[in-house]
């Protein structure tokens, strides 16, 4: 399975709810400072959409969001195009990009502790239809690929990974990590998108 577009989605766990609005400063400043890989362009506004994408960075390889889709905001990167290397690999710098776009939000004074995201639960979806259709048996190709992603972000409890949503959206799975370990470490392959 080789698909090009994904997106990994890491959920919001912070002590109070994030405003969307908040992030639009940060994101800014984010392009400027060339802090998040992919060749950013500029940032857009859906947060009047109901379930919808949010506020967003949108780029040339990579777009980052606070994504409200599912009513569960999180932090989500898509990949939209110049994939390199598996499934694997694709879904763990995805991860990576998520967890050290919250950290970059932590640390900004208007946004804070609210853009924490949570490490034992990532959703993962595949945009390529064609490659992979939401069906039982992508999950069967994807689920090895998707623990090889995972599986060194955990203390060793395990990683699950369940099909979401029907045949008529992409391939989505809920991937649950047992004993995550920190949202430091899942940050550190962030690089390799950079």
């Amino acid at each position: 399975m080789e698909p090009h577009r994904i997106s990994v989605k890491l959920y919001l766990d912070g002590p109070a709810p994030l405003d969307p609005e908040a992030v639009v400063p940060a994101f800014h400043r984010f392009i400027r400072e060339d802090a998040v890989g992919g060749i950013p362009i500029d940032v857009a506004r859906y947060a009047h959409v109901v379930n919808g994408p949010g506020v967003m960075i949108v780029g040339h390889q990579l777009d980052f969001a606070i994504d409200l889709a599912e009513g569960r905001p999180g932090i989500s990167v898509t990949r939209k195009r110049d994939a390199t290397g598996g499934l694997a690999q694709q879904v763990r710098e995805l991860a990576a990009w998520a967890a050290r776009l919250s950290l970059l939000l932590q640390d900004d004074d208007a946004v804070g502790a609210a853009a924490r995201v949570g490490t034992g639960e990532a959703l993962v979806t595949i945009l390529d239809r064609y490659e992979a259709p939401n069906d039982d048996q992508t999950l069967v190709r994807a689920e090895p690929a998707l623990r090889e992603a995972f599986e060194p972000l955990s203390e060793g409890s395990g990683v699950e990974a369940t099909r979401v949503g029907t045949g008529r959206d992409p391939f989505a799975a809920r991937v649950t990590i047992g004993s995550p370990r920190p949202l430091e470490e899942w940050a550190t392959g962030a690089a390799a998108l950079a």
